[in-house]
């Protein structure tokens, strides 16, 4: 009679189980469901409220000064014409290169008044297109190992977040640290425009 007692108990404790589960397992799934479908609805509204526009034309791109560089304390006390900075700058395999920084300036704080452009990059798609800059140095250590520079900061942005703006201060990075900024002038000229 035990054994039967405890056989209905178990039958009835693990019916209560499998019913709670089910329930479990049935507002999952819903919950599921209603989440993809509201986000499959969500990003079908977002690709029609925002269309994507492919502009294309020309940037031009004037370097004025960098800022904040960080450096070593006995880098900062000297600024050689070897040790100071020059910049690459990069978009659509298109590069150019400053000359290196004024030599009144420091490297920590350094600025061009030649050589710094203006540089003129075709741009394909506002949207797609990436502009990317280093800031390096001249490092006589460096030339003798073989490697002739070493990098003070770079930073990455896509074009369609300089467009509208005339100057605009950008931040550099180095090991994933912050490593300074740098001061650009910006011309965009539609393709439209450009053709003329």
């Amino acid at each position: 009679m035990k054994h039967l007692i405890h056989i209905t108990e178990f039958v009835v404790v693990s019916n209560l189980e499998n019913r709670i589960i089910d329930a479990g397992i049935n507002k999952a799934e819903n919950w599921w469901k209603n989440r993809h479908n509201h986000s499959k609805s969500q990003q079908i509204s977002e690709m029609t409220s925002s269309p994507i526009v492919e502009k294309s034309g020309q940037l031009i791109i004037e370097i004025l000064r960098t800022q904040d560089l960080h450096e070593s304390r006995s880098s900062m006390l000297t600024t050689t014409s070897f040790k100071r900075p020059y910049v690459i700058i990069e978009c659509n395999k298109q590069r150019f290169q400053t000359t290196q920084a004024d030599s009144n300036s420091t490297n920590r704080n350094s600025y061009w008044t030649s050589g710094n452009g203006p540089f003129c990059f075709n741009i394909s798609n506002l949207n797609m297109d990436y502009l990317t800059i280093w800031v390096q140095q001249q490092d006589r250590l460096r030339v003798i190992k073989g490697n002739e520079s070493k990098m003070l900061g770079m930073c990455e942005i896509n074009i369609s977040q300089l467009i509208h703006q005339e100057q605009v201060w950008l931040p550099l990075r180095k090991d994933n640290r912050p490593a300074g900024q740098i001061l650009l002038q910006i011309v965009f000229i539609p393709k439209e425009e450009s053709s003329r």
